[in-house]
């Protein structure tokens, strides 16, 4: 039987791709392996199934005392990420890469006048380089598109020529420029490398609208034929991928991706080190933070106090939120003062550091759901909690969600319903009913007054935590009505709110940013949507519950009477003397005149039981 730490650590492992790391009793990783799904991957070890062709796994089982993991933004990124994890641990149990080879890069021989693409197994700086790629795959896919697209040599002929030679068949189909046989010149040769170069930067964006541009113009005048190569070449390019987030091809890099998520008064920080082109270290730790910090105040307080013991201070520091220019000036010279060379503190805009400080942060993210005690697992569901904190730019994550819904019969019968989610999940535990007092009539302004009042002095009462975030079912009039109550108790600054309008499933929000529709697939909205329906399944049944029991009414409880009846009776008349004081006239005008006379004379005729006896 494994110890409760280990199968804690298994409860809370993510359904998502990434790096696992076993560890012994010391705290010395003896094991690295990746994973396509993290959750089953690792949890396999411990099933108690034998593992065939995997001796080491069943070796190793009983000096794991500790698991962590990193997760990755593809299985393609775990793949990378865990062989320079192998190469700088050098685990135990792993099989040693003694030959050192590497995932191949792509590169490009600047210095050659007609450059080509070509394998490399390590990232140079005499060539240009591109990757690293888990697969051959991806780099014949990518020679392929240089000539198709960009027309760029495939062979292997080194430049200058004594003579021109006759130009093979890439150049009749389209797939060259023909350098060999002086049908190109350098320059627009190197026009077309720059290109490649561009699509594998990730810069594509320029490009796509330049084709566009050129697309629509040659259609304009006619050339549909050229219109349609342009047409071909987006469809092409738009198909490649090539960014790679656990390797950098910048081998003289030294980063150190800083990323922090904070929740209450609990935060996390994970620390990337990026050293000589690769991920050589993920750190992390909990912060316990003041309510009042936002994540700049704790970033600046944490990276002097992190770097004060540091051997190594990299040049470059990327920072997951803007630090005020005085405090990031004052930190830049104080650890300057350490080192011997200047250190850059910085906000990611483009390029691969934005797409590292992604990996960071949901790395960051993971760390404080485990940090989260009452959070179980981590999958698809709960991680639909951070894509909503992301798409609303709520400065807290929303691990609690409260929404309400108000529901009536023609004025009657008024009624609301309050849900709550933990976590992304229903916490039906939480889960409250009001029979609305205050309200008579159709009011759903007055009644979502007495509604929040109730529940807002109910949480103050008890010490009880607000919601993260408040959930109106409509649209911008409900919104700001909803905000104006908030005011008038005092917590229209600490708690968030939002609408969702259903005709468009429309994000409204109650100040004066700009309403936003998400696509429908996206997690965010489908737990936003989920709140919303709940709140109005859960008001709808416990209206209809109230109004079969107040229906349930001795004097009504006739023969021939049956429950719309009753409803028209009492939304009109409180008692049955109420009913029998009426004008008749009244009374034939709500049911007919013969049907008002029968009814009338069936609730003349009720005795009581007590009268009865």
């Amino acid at each position: 039987m494994f110890s409760e730490a280990i199968q804690k650590r298994l409860t809370e492992l993510p359904m998502r791709p990434g790096v696992y790391l076993m560890k012994n009793a010391a705290g010395k990783i003896i094991y690295v392996g990746k994973a396509k799904v993290l959750a089953h991957r690792v949890r396999s070890y411990f099933d108690g199934k034998p593992k065939p062709g995997h001796r080491a796994a069943m070796l190793m089982l009983p000096y794991i005392h500790n698991i962590e993991w990193i997760v990755t933004n593809t299985e393609e990124e775990a793949f990378i990420l865990e062989a320079n994890l192998i190469r700088k641990h050098k685990p135990l149990y792993n099989v040693r890469l003694k030959d050192d080879k590497h995932y191949p890069y792509i590169a490009i021989d600047m210095r050659d006048p007609f450059p080509r693409l070509f394998l490399s197994r390590h990232a140079s700086s005499r060539y240009r380089c591109f990757g690293p790629f888990p697969s051959s795959k991806a780099f014949r896919t990518l020679v392929d598109i240089s000539a198709r697209l960009f027309q760029m040599r495939e062979c292997k002929l080194s430049f200058p020529l004594s003579k021109p030679q006759r130009p093979c068949l890439n150049y009749h189909i389209g797939r060259c420029l023909a350098p060999c046989a002086g049908l190109c010149t350098p320059e627009k040769y190197a026009e077309n490398v720059n290109e490649m170069i561009r699509v594998l930067d990730g810069k594509r964006n320029d490009l796509l609208a330049k084709w566009t541009r050129e697309m629509e113009e040659a259609s304009l005048a006619l050339d549909f034929e050229t219109a349609a190569k342009k047409r071909d070449a987006i469809e092409a390019l738009q198909a490649t991928n090539t960014n790679q987030k656990a390797d950098t091809t910048d081998t003289a890099l030294k980063l150190d991706v800083v990323a922090v998520r904070r929740n209450g008064n609990l935060a996390t920080a994970v620390i990337f080190e990026y050293r000589k082109g690769v991920i050589s270290g993920r750190r992390h730790f909990q912060l316990e933070c003041d309510q009042d910090q936002d994540e700049a105040e704790i970033l600046c307080e944490m990276l002097p106090t992190w770097y004060e013991n540091e051997e190594v201070i990299p040049n470059d520091i990327v920072i997951s939120n803007a630090i005020p220019d005085e405090d990031r000036i004052q930190i830049e010279e104080e650890l300057a003062e350490k080192t011997t060379h200047k250190v850059s503190i910085t906000v990611p805009q483009r390029g691969d550091r934005v797409q590292f400080m992604k990996l960071a942060l949901a790395n960051a993210e993971m760390l404080l759901v485990e940090a989260k005690s009452e959070v179980k697992h981590f999958d698809e569901v709960e991680q639909s909690v951070f894509d909503l904190q992301r798409e609303l730019g709520l400065a807290k994550t929303p691990f609690r969600i409260e929404c309400v819904d108000i529901s009536h019969l023609a004025g009657t019968h008024t009624v609301a319903s309050l849900v709550a989610f933990k976590n992304g999940r229903p916490d039906k535990k939480n889960y409250r009913k009001f029979i609305i007092k205050t309200v008579s009539g159709v009011d759903d302004f007055a009644s979502m007054r007495e509604v929040m009042t109730r529940r807002i002095r109910r949480l103050e009462e008890e010490n009880l935590p607000m919601p993260d975030l408040w959930v109106c079912d409509g649209g911008k009039g409900q919104v700001d009505a909803t905000m104006q109550i908030l005011k008038e108790l005092g917590h229209d600054k600490d708690l968030p709110l939002i609408g969702l309008a259903k005709r468009l499933e429309e994000i409204v929000f109650p100040d004066d940013r700009k309403s936003i529709v998400l696509h429908r697939t996206s997690a965010a909205l489908k737990l936003l949507q989920n709140a919303r329906d709940e709140a109005h399944r859960f008001a709808i049944t416990y209206q209809r519950s109230k109004r079969k029991e107040d229906l349930r009414v001795d004097w009504l409880n006739l023969p021939g009477i049956g429950d719309e009846t009753r409803i028209k009776i009492l939304s009109k008349y409180k008692s049955r003397s109420d009913f029998l004081n009426a004008p008749i006239e009244d009374i034939q005008d709500l049911f007919g005149k013969n049907r008002g006379l029968s009814i009338r004379e069936k609730i003349e005729n009720y005795i009581p039981d007590a009268e009865l006896l």
